[in-house]
Formats: structure tokens, C-alpha cells, sequence
């Protein structure tokens, strides 16, 4: 009771502490990046048609000759926009150096400037050398025109979503080109600005008030007029009544590219749309702007709260469709948060610490199923020692791995290692004065899913004595996959046979001893239909094994592991789990052979299923000192038709096969190549010291190691040889060519997606 009580205080104080971190360092910032950019499309409003752009596009620019122009060009335009009256305009372009060979060009820039106010230009910080400078407009355009900072900062994805409304170097602060238009009409709007307070933001360049764009609705545009087209008096003046006109360069290669969360094409934006794109949040008063740090951790904290309740309050079946829908709500409120008071709350420490809380929590159930799983492998163990047969389990191969009591009995005194034995080194067996190998009847039994059954057979035991016996060998199943061994019953009948001829010999006792006879043959077959049926159980102990060694593993702050223990836990575990891969590959044989294996065909990239394969084998390789270089020299769009789990299966048996049977600092090649119109074969090199030609023929068959199993390489035989089934249920095949001392390489085929092409109806 006690330590249940000290779990609750335990579990704030961990999702307390993790919450503290997560939000200090802003670790998870990937996450909202990524949650934020969803949320946009379902925010975002058309664009404002109180904006007009006016490109330098290529149109312009065929028309006028290359960038940059006289500035006489420029003037013209101010001069024709003066005949209407917009509410602002703004040029994106800087004017920093006179015009020495034009000064009369200068001049009348400088009168267009005066008559078209009001008129917005560019002040932009940049580097000049290793310092940071202003570039300033002319002190000439400067004084009939207002000053806006043109400076972008990218997140740290390289993403443009926020502006500074206003930056600068020192003291001086220059409003954002957005806010230096939108000012022209609304100046009362300098005196209050919104946004997030971040002085000191880049080196020496000093900002305050960010505000994040909500960006437009990219199924929509600004309105678009070419420069060239307004020149040439195509375009009515009366078009710029009232409108906030930006002048911009447009054509591919002039302007800088600004990648943006939404954007009309989903290209980068140019300086002038991201301009438009800020003026556009001024109109509409929706610039966002983070919560608060203490509101954020205020909030995320009182998830934690809430997930503590949730997991006191409902069981662990209903545990993970609550913070499922907690997680929804969380999600909910950040948007209707930004919808409503734009104020942005990352959810993403709140998810983390909502998820996080859920094992946390579990870890009392996850005990008690354990402590179960022991328990029944005692009932179990208890099971089999009271049963009077003798029972004997073996590996496939016919390897005792275990015998009850009575098993041992029947042997006399146990020789040392019996449990690892070959059962054929103990057990002689004769059926109907024929010699047969037990370990070829495990075979069968195992091969036919079938118990095989023998009655008044001859057992000689160790070489010294003999006894008869009805003898019972089932599959021994390991869960739903199929059988991974052997379980051998022994029933001594000897005494009862003696007794029998004593009995034969009087007549009127015949009778009655036959019925004996059948019913103890009844009572062994009905045992050992029990233990055919309870062989499944029997891989309990490997799974709570396994389980309870995660469980040591995990780190417990409270109560660590010495290095000793952990490394005895870690050996532990590395043999279990090595003893279950060994029974899952012959669970998959087993299913391949028997025609129960489903595939899963599907459309699945050539370069993701490389890419993956080599991602997960590489450290494995690094770790063998081995050079692992994948090359994929077909397009990178090529899909093929397969089962991706076990294609990935295929190529990663063939992978860890490289690695295992590899050279010290060897190489290890995969490559690609197109064989016919529609199929593509994978290759993998290694520098390993090669097969015979005898050898390649029995490679792919199963339980062939071709000698391996007498060194310390570990694996069973069959992984080629599942290997080789599956590509063959994949209409695809498999092959190996190799030089002795030089080398093997191992190749799968597989079939490409054909596209369908339809005729059309005429």
C-alpha cells in the first residue's frame, strides 16, 4: 500500500521535471514546426484585393532589357500611378549608389518620388565583409519617401513564417516594409505593436516585436500586373485607386527565394509576395504571435495534471482510447486558440508529456502480468514433474532441452549434459524389431504437424538396459506459427506386460487383463493428446524470460543496476531473443511450407526500400569495421510490386549475411540493374572468402550452414532458404554467384509496376 501511494507523487514529479525540460530547451520545436504548417491551410483566408503587384517578370524584362534599368523607367511608373490615387506604394528595390552615368535619370526618380507619396523603400541589414551594415536609399529618395527594413529571418528548419515589425542596428529601428505601408494609413497602429518582445535576435542586429504570417489561401492570388503592361498604358490608372501597390522583382533567377509554409504553386515566395503576404496579415489584424513561455508551461504542466488523473481513473484497457482523445483535444484547442485570440500554443511538449505518461503509469500492470507469466511456468513445471510418463522435449534437430522426473528416472542416473544431448546418444529404439532413429521420427512429427504415436517398442537406454514402452512424439507448438520442436512421451510398460503374461496363463483372467491392457492404452493416448495440446504453452517461459529482462533493463533512477548485473541482464536478454529469432525462422518455414503465408502486394519505392535496408544495417556493418556503400542507379521514382515487410526481409537477411560472413575491413556493395522491361535485380557484394560450386547448389536449402555451425557465426540454415520462398511468392527469384577467396554476391529479382494505358474513347 505504501508503494502504491508513493507512485502518484512519483509519476508528477517525473512528468513535472520532464515538462521543465522539454519546454526550457525547446527540443520538440520540429514537431510544432511541423503541427503549425498543418494548421495554416484550415486558418488561411483569400487574398486581400486591396493589394496589386507589380512585377519586373520576364515579359517586363524582354521588353526593357536586362536588370537593373535606367531609373527614368522607374520614375515613368510613379508618375502614372500618381494620376490615381493607391493608399501606398512600395518599391522592392534598392537605391543605395547615384547613377553616375544618368544623373538626370537620378533626378527625375528623385521628382516621381515626391509627387507619388506617399511611397515606401527598402532599408536592408546585411553583411559587408564580417560586419553588419545599413543599406540605405538615397538621401535624395530617402527624404520624399518612408523607410522599411526588407530583412527575412528563416526558422531553423529554413522556413520563412515571421517577420520582425521592427529591426535595425543600435538604436535606430527601421518597421518592417508591411508595417511601413500599412502605417501610411493607420500611423496610430506604430504606437501599439503586437508580436513577441526578442530583442538582441542575430549578432548585432537588434528586433523586437515578431509576429507570425498566417500566410494566404493558396488557391487564391494578388492580383498580378506586369510592369511592362502598366508602361504601355494597358492598364487603366483608375485599376490603383485605393489599392496598396508593391513593385517587385518576379522573374526566375533576379530575386531571392523565400520558402514559405504556403505559397500559390507551392514555390518559394520572392521578396515582394512575402512583402504582400505581411501587409495581407495587417489588413486583416491576424498576425499571430506565440503564448507566453509561463502560459506555455502553465498549460503543459496542467496536461501532465490531467494525465495523472486519467491513468488513476480509468483501466488499462480504456487508458489509450482517453489520451487519444485528450491528444485530439490538445490539437483542437491549440488551433481554436490561434483561430480566436491568435496566440499559438505548441501542443507538442504537452503531447510528449501526455504519451509519456502512459507507460509511466503502466508499469504496475505490466509487473503483475509478469509476475503471472512466472507463475504459470511454475504450475507448469509442477505439471510435468507429477506426470508418472517420462517427458522429453528436444529441438527440431532431436537436442534434448528438457526432461521431467520421470524421463529421468527412466534414464537411471542422469549422465552429465543430457539436457544438451542428441536423444539418439541415449534412447536405442526398435519398432517391430527394426531399428529406427527417434530424431527421424521428430522430423516427420514436426514436417506433417502431426503426432506420431508407437506401441510395445523397444528402448534401450544408454546401452545398459532395455525396456518397452508406448512412445508419443508431438509438434511442440510455440504460438500461432507453427511448431519449433518436439514433445516426446514415455510410457514404461514393462511391468504391465509381465504382468500380463502371468495373467494370460490363467483363462478366466483374460478377459479382464485385455480390458486393463486397453484402458491403460487409452489413458497414454489421452495424455498425450493433452500434451499435443498444451505444446503451445510452452514457449511461456522464453516470452517471460525475455520480458522480465526488458524490465531489469529499463532504467530506474531509483533503483539502478550495477554494471555487473546489467551486463548479466544484457547476456540475458541477447540469448533469449536470440532463441526466439531461431524459433521464428522455422515459424516461417513452417508457414511457407504449409501455404498459410498471406502476401501483402503493394506499390513500393525501389530507393525507400534501399534506403531503409541500409539505414538499419549500416551500424551493424560500422561495427565490424566493414565499408557499406548502396548505389541505385535506376530512377528514383521506379515502384516495385512487392510485400514491403518481406522484401525488406529479403534484403536485410541478405545484408546481415554480408556482414556476418565478411573479412575484417572488408566492403560490402549494393547496387542496382533493370533486367528486361519489367524486372529489376538487387545485388549485394561482400569480400568474404567465397563459395565452391558444390556449395551454391545446397545453399538455398534449408538447414544447410555448409560448416558454419562448427564456428561462432550464429544462425540456423534456413534464412536462404526462406529467403528463396519468399521472393518466389513474390514472382520474384534469387541467386548467388561466387569465386572462392574473392568472394559472394547474393541477388533478388523482383517485378516492376507496369502502368496501365488506356485508350481513349473516340
Amino acid at each position: 500500500m505504501a508503494k502504491r501511494r508513493c507512485d502518484k507523487p512519483v509519476l508528477i514529479s517525473i512528468l513535472t521535471l520532464l515538462t521543465v525540460i522539454l519546454t526550457a530547451s525547446d527540443a520538440l520545436w520540429r514537431v510544432d514546426r511541423w503541427v503549425y504548417d498543418l494548421q495554416l491551410p484550415l486558418l488561411a483566408s483569400p487574398a486581400s484585393p486591396e493589394i496589386v503587384i507589380i512585377e519586373v517578370d520576364q515579359e517586363s524584362l524582354a521588353e526593357f532589357g536586362r536588370w537593373p534599368w535606367p531609373r527614368d523607367i522607374h520614375a515613368r511608373l510613379l508618375e502614372f500611378l500618381a494620376q490615381s490615387k493607391p493608399r501606398a506604394v512600395a518599391l522592392d528595390f534598392i537605391f543605395s549608389e547615384a547613377d553616375k552615368s544618368h544623373p538626370e535619370a537620378d533626378a527625375h526618380l528623385a521628382r516621381a518620388l515626391a509627387q507619388a507619396r506617399p511611397v515606401v523603400l527598402p532599408v536592408v541589414v546585411e553583411y559587408n565583409g564580417k560586419s553588419l551594415v545599413e543599406t540605405l536609399p538615397l538621401a535624395d529618395y530617402a527624404k520624399h519617401a518612408a523607410l522599411g527594413h526588407a530583412n527575412v529571418d528563416l526558422d531553423k528548419d529554413g522556413v520563412s513564417r515571421s517577420i520582425l515589425l521592427e529591426a535595425g542596428l543600435g538604436e535606430r529601428r527601421w518597421p518592417a516594409m508591411p508595417l511601413a505601408l500599412y502605417a501610411q494609413q493607420h500611423p496610430e497602429f506604430l504606437e501599439n505593436l503586437p508580436g513577441l518582445r526578442t530583442e538582441n535576435g542575430h549578432d548585432s542586429l537588434e528586433g523586437d516585436f515578431r509576429v507570425w504570417l498566417p500566410f494566404f489561401d493558396p488557391s487564391t492570388d494578388f492580383v498580378r500586373l506586369s510592369y511592362s503592361a502598366v508602361l504601355s498604358g494597358k492598364i487603366p490608372a483608375r485599376t490603383f485607386d485605393g489599392k496598396y501597390v508593391l513593385v517587385g522583382l518576379t522573374a526566375s533567377g533576379l530575386e531571392r527565394e523565400l520558402p514559405a509554409p504556403l505559397a500559390v504553386g507551392g514555390r518559394p515566395m520572392t521578396g515582394v509576395e512575402f512583402i504582400a503576404a505581411g501587409l495581407d496579415g495587417l489588413l486583416k489584424q491576424t498576425l499571430w504571435q506565440p503564448l507566453p513561455g509561463i502560459w506555455q508551461f502553465i498549460a503543459s504542466l496542467a496536461v501532465a495534471g490531467v494525465s495523472v488523473s486519467l491513468s488513476t481513473r480509468f483501466s488499462p484497457r480504456w487508458l489509450p482510447p482517453a489520451v487519444l482523445a485528450l491528444s485530439a483535444l490538445i490539437l483542437l484547442c491549440s488551433w481554436l486558440l490561434l483561430r480566436l485570440s491568435h496566440y499559438w500554443f505548441a501542443p507538442s511538449v504537452a503531447l510528449c508529456v501526455l504519451w509519456f505518461s502512459y507507460p509511466l503509469r503502466s508499469w504496475r500492470h505490466f509487473e503483475k502480468l509478469i509476475q503471472s507469466l512466472f507463475a504459470e511456468r511454475k504450475r507448469a513445471f509442477i505439471t510435468l514433474n507429477a506426470i508418472a510418463d517420462g517427458v522429453i522435449t528436444t529441438t527440431p534437430d532431436g537436442v534434448i532441452d528438457y526432461m521431467n522426473s520421470a524421463a529421468i528416472d527412466i534414464v537411471g542416473n542422469r549422465p552429465p549434459n543430457s539436457s544438451s544431448q542428441q536423444i539418439d546418444r541415449i534412447f536405442a529404439l526398435e519398432i517391430r524389431d527394426k531399428p529406427v532413429a527417434m530424431a527421424d521420427l521428430i522430423r516427420k512429427s514436426i514436417a506433417e504437424n502431426a503426432p506420431l504415436k508407437f506401441s510395445h517398442c523397444s528402448l534401450t537406454v544408454s546401452g545398459q538396459h532395455q525396456i518397452t514402452a508406448n512412445l508419443a512424439i508431438a509438434p511442440l507448438m510455440a504460438g500461432k506459427n507453427g511448431p519449433s520442436g518436439a514433445v516426446i512421451s514415455i510410457n514404461d510398460i514393462g511391468e504391465r506386460m509381465l504382468m500380463a503374461k502371468m495373467l494370460l496363463q490363467k483363462t478366466e483372467e483374460q478377459a479382464v487383463m485385455r480390458e486393463l491392457i486397453n484402458r491403460a492404452e487409452q489413458v497414454s493416448l489421452a495424455k498425450s493428446q493433452f500434451l499435443s495440446q498444451m505444446s503451445h504453452e510452452l514457449r511461456t517461459p522464453l516470452n517471460a524470460v525475455i520480458g522480465f529482462a526488458q524490465l531489469l533493463q529499463m532504467d530506474d533512477p531509483e533503483h539502478p543496476l550495477d554494471p555487473y548485473h546489467l551486463d548479466s541482464v544484457n547476456e540475458i536478454l541477447k540469448a533469449g531473443q536470440h532463441l526466439l529469432g531461431l524459433i521464428n525462422e522455422l515459424l516461417d518455414l513452417a508457414k511457407i511450407e504449409s501455404g498459410k503465408i498471406a502476401m501483402n502486394i503493394q506499390s513500393v519505392a525501389l530507393q525507400d526500400l534501399i534506403g531503409d535496408c541500409a539505414a538499419l544495417i549500416t551500424p551493424l556493418a560500422r561495427s565490424k569495421g566493414l565499408d557499406l556503400t548502396a548505389r541505385n542507379s535506376l530512377p528514383q521514382d521506379l515502384l516495385l510490386k512487392v510485400d514491403p515487410k518481406r522484401a525488406k526481409q529479403i534484403l536485410l537477411n541478405f545484408l546481415s549475411n554480408a556482414v556476418k560472413y565478411n573479412r575484417p575491413a572488408g566492403r560490402i556493395d549494393l547496387h542496382t540493374q533493370r533486367i528486361g522491361s519489367n524486372r529489376i535485380r538487387i545485388s549485394v557484394v561482400d569480400a568474404g572468402e567465397g563459395l565452391a560450386a558444390q556449395e551454391q547448389k545446397l545453399l538455398f536449402q534449408s538447414f544447410q550452414r555448409l560448416g558454419a555451425e562448427n564456428s561462432e557465426i550464429e544462425g540456423t540454415g534456413i534464412g536462404l532458404a526462406i529467403t528463396k520462398q519468399l521472393a518466389e511468392l513474390m514472382d520474384g527469384s534469387v541467386g548467388v554467384s561466387s569465386t572462392p577467396g574473392m568472394g559472394s554476391t547474393f541477388w533478388v529479382e523482383f517485378p516492376i509496376e507496369i502502368e496501365d494505358v488506356t485508350t481513349p474513347d473516340r
